[in-house]
């Protein structure tokens, strides 16, 4: 499965990023229609969480250097401010620390993952020399 994460380039995979910034921007900014096919305590902070696992996905994608995913991290990071500061002008979304901290919560799992697989891949190269 690893293998197909090469098929796209760079910069297919930015243009995919931006894609989906374009995508959690405008749901974060447009009311809810409708009821959400599954519900549960805390589910808003699941679906920021995830959101924030799959751009820092695709934006490291982008740009895999050390200092660039630190860069990420940041970036990320001040855009779920920013969308939580955009939703308070609006009259029919919420502002909430806690999305924050969901959306940073999301941006750590995907870099952990990242790393463990990055390491556990090195550690099975090392092995087979």
């Amino acid at each position: 499965m690893i293998k197909y994460l090469y098929i796209l380039s760079k910069k297919q995979f930015k243009a995919i990023f931006f894609i989906a910034v374009a995508v959690v921007l405008y749901n974060a900014l447009t009311p809810s229609t409708g009821e959400p096919l599954f519900h549960f305590k805390n589910m808003d902070k699941v679906l920021h969480a995830s959101a924030f696992f799959v751009l820092s996905f695709l934006l490291n994608r982008s740009s895999s250097s050390i200092e660039k995913r630190v860069r990420n991290i940041f970036a990320l990071l001040l855009f779920g401010i920013f969308i939580e500061f955009a939703q308070s002008f609006t009259s029919y979304r919420s502002t909430s620390f806690y999305d924050v901290v969901a959306d940073l919560v999301g941006i750590l799992l995907f870099q952990l993952t990242y790393s463990y697989f990055k390491f556990w891949r090195y550690k099975k190269e090392e092995e087979a020399n």
